[in-house]
């Protein structure tokens, strides 16, 4: 499997720091209905301010807009009907509510003070969990919406997690003097209890071979635009054979043609320097791979 690796951390999928519009010498906050850790609802209540003054001023421009039926022009009509509207949306602006179903993780104001401006409650959208990650600039063009991706956490050593590419970036970051391009990864829903903040390393899978010969790339041999495995014919002896690979992941790499399953090779041909036909003898625990290294698989 040919992957792109990358370490990020865990986040909701969605989280918003909500807050009142600004008021002119503060507003008093009446209740507070929520408490850190509580979850909430979409359209729950989370906050309520004094409405006290607001809706004085929705009866004046009430009373107005009944005054001016009858004797003002048209033009005054329209203003006391506008008027009226502005008042009513400052009484909902009095209450705060929560866009998304969450996870109350902060509440930054308390009863009784009074508000001026700034955050008054965080809220996250746990029921998906995402990680983002930077790949390098020559990774680019091999990364695509909707690609699978594997995700290990140092908090959960013996579980896989699986999710998939649902957002790439528009723009590449070269702070630092590196090129990269932030990628985000949306993890499939799972019963495990994943921590947000989480450490994790994932692992996009850019392109997947199935049921393929693969051998440990230091097994392959690069000479005059060819590429050698040493085949082990006997005990003590090798046959430099030419192969034609595919993909690789680094470590592994896939073998079309050359190779049968089963056939033995040498593991390491580092030290068989440029003449690999004139391979030295060796014998038991020499080195030989038997199976390629993994044989006919899945990677």
């Amino acid at each position: 499997t040919k992957t792109i690796d990358g370490e990020g951390y865990i986040k909701p999928i969605n989280e918003e720091n909500l807050s009142f519009p600004s008021t002119s010498g503060g507003t008093k906050i009446n209740e507070i209905q929520v408490e850190e850790g509580d979850m909430v609802e979409k359209g729950d209540v989370l906050v309520e301010l004094d409405k006290r003054e607001a809706k004085l001023n929705y009866l004046q421009k009430k009373n107005a807009l009944e005054k001016s039926k009858i004797s003002g022009s048209k033009n005054e009509i329209e203003e006391a009907e506008l008027n009226l509207q502005i008042a009513e949306d400052r009484i909902d602006n009095l209450t705060l509510k929560a866009p998304f179903g969450g996870l109350v993780s902060d509440v930054y104001i308390e009863e009784g003070n009074y508000y001026e401006n700034g955050n008054a409650v965080t809220i996250k959208n746990t029921s998906k969990l995402k990680s983002e990650i930077n790949i390098e600039e020559s990774n680019f063009q091999e990364v695509s919406l909707g690609l699978k991706a594997e995700i290990e956490l140092d908090s959960l050593p013996n579980s896989i997690f699986t999710g998939k590419v649902t957002e790439i970036a528009n723009e590449a970051d070269n702070s630092g003097g590196t090129v990269t391009l932030p990628i985000t990864v949306t993890l499939d829903k799972t019963n495990k209890d994943i921590k947000i903040n989480s450490s994790a390393q994932v692992e996009i899978i850019v392109r997947e071979v199935k049921d393929t010969l693969v051998v440990p790339i230091t097994a392959i041999i690069s000479r005059n635009n060819k590429e050698i495995v040493l085949k082990v014919v006997d005990e003590n002896e090798t046959k430099a054979v030419e192969v034609e690979t595919g993909i690789n992941n680094g470590l592994r790499i896939a073998v079309k043609s050359g190779l049968s399953e089963g056939d033995k090779i040498l593991l390491n041909t580092f030290a068989q320097g440029s003449s690999p036909e004139s391979a030295p003898s060796f014998g038991p625990g020499s080195g030989i791979g038997s199976n390629m290294g993994g044989g006919r698989s899945k990677w």
